[in-house]
């Protein structure tokens, strides 16, 4: 079995070393920081199976069906998964005739995804009721997890298998020897003798891959969420919008409102800062929607970054210019989602047990000739046009 070194201790980093483990491999984790420092500890938890194609609804219904099986990889341990509805909010005529020839697509994977009209939305959710008409919704199945609990349980668990760490320090590149991968070089200097290196480094991981001599289609943008004080439970779903802009709220077990409203004109960039300008966006645009909500009141806010690709699809599977060189990056806003899926199929493809068809889609080899440098971002749907 091959010596594996895996740059990122996130989710992804982490279920990938330790079905490497199980798998009987050698497993060194490099993490600048601490388990789950990057995006893994930064996000909402949302964990949702109906998406806008068939290749990653296929993806999003299987990946779903994994995290209610993680425990038993993370040695019993309880990622704290909880059930709920997502409620995709529809604010158009245009954006409902959009989602409408989805329903197929979600009914042949197994979604549990369904369209409903205006006033089945609002029966549901009192909450957005006062606020801007809506014209349907989508109600699917979802799930939310502790992010917290999931990443602490998978690094418990993967110290149980033997997995080594190393913590505060920087991965900055590959030693190759005669063409053949020999190891990933670190900030200090040192090297970690591996057969095989994957770059799990999530919104750092498309500068990893450049020093590594791959090419990166990939690049971090910001995405900011805020929180309020705990209040009584007076809603169960989780809302998304897309129009006019992204944004998404729902209630934690604890009673908090987790919010954010996306920056159209955020540029591109690793930053993990937060900002008074995203309370703005997020107050006005959520209180358009859900007037209710101004009741509560703001304690704290954070940043992370998603790792964006042009397609919106991940990036699992070998670099074509650096063999030995494995992607399980490029989440597009999914990484709490889809990465112990990927994590689990990439290690059984290092191992030597093929590649499972479901990463088909996501080949790093499928930006190879393409121009990178004409891509831009418009509507949100028509990211999905690939």
């Amino acid at each position: 079995m091959p010596r594996v070194a895996v740059a990122g201790g996130g989710i992804a980093g982490l279920v990938l070393a330790l079905e490497l483990r199980r798998l009987g491999a050698a497993v060194t984790v490099v993490e600048r920081r601490y388990p789950g420092a990057g995006n893994s500890t930064r996000n909402v938890g949302r964990v949702r199976r109906m998406q806008l194609t068939p290749d990653l609804t296929a993806f999003s219904c299987a990946a779903s069906d994994t995290w209610r099986e993680l425990d038993e990889l993370m040695g019993g341990r309880n990622p704290l998964l909880y059930p709920t509805t997502y409620a995709w909010v529809l604010y158009d005529a245009a954006e409902v005739d959009h989602v409408a020839p989805l329903q197929p697509i979600w009914d042949e994977h197994g979604a549990r995804a369904r369209i409903v009209g205006a006033g089945d939305v609002t029966k549901a959710l009192p909450v957005l009721r006062g606020g801007e008409p809506v014209a349907g919704a989508v109600f699917g199945e979802a799930a939310i997890v502790h992010h917290d609990a999931a990443v602490h349980g998978c690094y418990l668990a993967c110290m149980d298998a033997g997995v080594e760490f190393r913590f505060g320090r920087t991965a900055v590149g590959i030693e190759r020897r005669s063409g053949v991968m020999a190891g990933l070089v670190l900030d200090d200097g040192t090297v970690v003798a591996a057969d095989a290196v994957v770059n799990a480094a999530g919104g750092e991981s498309a500068d990893l891959a450049l020093r590594c001599g791959a090419r990166a289609p990939n690049r971090p943008k910001r995405r900011e969420v805020l929180v309020t004080e705990p209040s009584q439970p007076f809603m169960s779903h989780a809302v998304t919008f897309y129009r006019p802009v992204e944004g998404w709220f729902n209630q934690t077990l604890r009673g908090e409102l987790v919010a954010g409203v996306v920056d159209a004109d955020e540029e591109p960039g690793y930053t993990e800062a937060s900002s008074l300008r995203f309370l703005g966006r997020t107050a006005r645009v959520v209180l358009g929607k859900a007037p209710r909500l101004g009741e509560l009141k703001v304690i704290r806010q954070w940043a992370g970054v998603y790792d964006i690709t042009p397609d919106k699809r991940p990036l699992v599977g070998q670099y074509p210019e650096v063999p030995g060189l494995y992607a399980l990056n490029g989440w597009s806003g999914r990484g709490i989602a889809f990465g112990p899926l990927a994590a689990r199929l990439l290690a059984r493809e290092i191992a030597g047990r093929g590649r499972d068809a479901l990463l088909e889609p996501f080949d790093p080899q499928r930006f190879s000739g393409v121009d990178l440098s004409s891509q831009s971002e418009t509507d949100y749907y028509a990211g999905y046009s690939h």
